[in-house]
């Protein structure tokens, strides 16, 4: 990183240190990690641990358990076999994917507010969709760079801040419930005075996410992406492409896509060795998506 970029960082950080500041006196609130979270943490940093130590942590909370299960059995992975056993889901899913399951069902439940059911379900799936594009991109594309248990992080926390603020006010959660749909985040963020991308890192910075994921939930609705690291311009560019896709998919408002990202993707993945419209098109149909 050269000297004009480290000037940037420090001064995004003093002004996100400022805005942090004003989300937290304003009321919210990051929840602490679950007891389970904790241990599997804790195995995580154990060289020898392996998927019977996480399944025997894991298998305690069902909830955790049931979301290993439910990615592990994702179209996106294209498993042929049945896996009948939490261990087994494990070994699958690989030891850094699956902590990154448990980390996002565990701030699934801390923030679990009755009165936003709805809301939240809707709010996680729409994450959980983009996780799976995410990842369904990395295979496609056979981005070797780019690892996949970092994709899946990126893609199922972009937007944990969004969460944290619907249950905070109310009122912000009302947007989500519009027959519109998906609501213009900059403008609600505006009208409440915020920035969830801001809260999003108080949260991946709490729940001791890697910092490639936190610098990307930070900036993933900043066009100006040259003075981050690869890593994190890649997982930015990987979020947009399937939030694009997602739109496509349920046929929302993009008008963000060809004005803001298209020309960025375009030219990463072209940097990457792979071209845009023929890898959307494969994404785009059945077959890929399930393989």
């Amino acid at each position: 990183m050269g000297p004009a970029e480290q000037v940037g960082v420090r001064v995004s950080e003093s002004e996100d240190k400022k805005l942090i500041d004003a989300i937290l006196a304003s009321g919210a609130k990051i929840p602490p990690m679950p007891t389970v979270l904790l241990d599997v943490l804790r195995l995580a940093r154990d060289d020898d641990a392996g998927s019977h130590q996480y399944a025997a942590v894991i298998g305690r909370d069902p909830a955790m358990a049931g979301a290993v299960f439910r990615v592990v059995g994702s179209p996106v992975m294209g498993l042929r076999v049945k896996v009948d056993s939490l261990e087994k889901a494990i070994t699958v899913l690989g030891l850094r994917t699956t902590v990154a399951v448990v980390r996002s069902e565990g701030l699934r439940g801390a923030l679990h507010d009755p009165e936003l059911v709805l809301v939240m379900n809707s709010l996680w799936q729409r994450m959980a969709a983009v996780a799976d594009l995410v990842v369904a991109t990395v295979r496609t594309a056979r981005l070797r760079a780019v690892r996949e248990d970092m994709a899946f992080q990126a893609g199922i926390f972009h937007d944990c801040g969004v969460a944290v603020l619907c249950r905070r006010d109310h009122a912000y959660a009302q947007a989500f419930t519009a027959p519109s749909g998906w609501p213009d985040l900059a403008a609600l963020d505006a009208a409440h005075k915020t920035n969830h991308a801001v809260v999003g890192l108080m949260v991946a910075r709490n729940w001791q996410l890697p910092q490639e994921v936190a610098l990307t939930i930070r900036h993933h609705h900043d066009p100006q992406l040259e003075a981050l690291p690869e890593p994190v311009h890649a997982l930015i560019v990987l979020i947009q492409f399937a939030c694009h896709l997602l739109a496509k998919r349920t046929g929302s408002e993009d008008r963000e896509w060809a004005t803001v990202w298209q020309p960025q993707a375009e030219a990463w993945f072209r940097r990457a060795g792979r071209e845009l419209p023929e890898l959307e098109e494969a994404l785009l149909s059945v077959g890929a998506l399930a393989a």
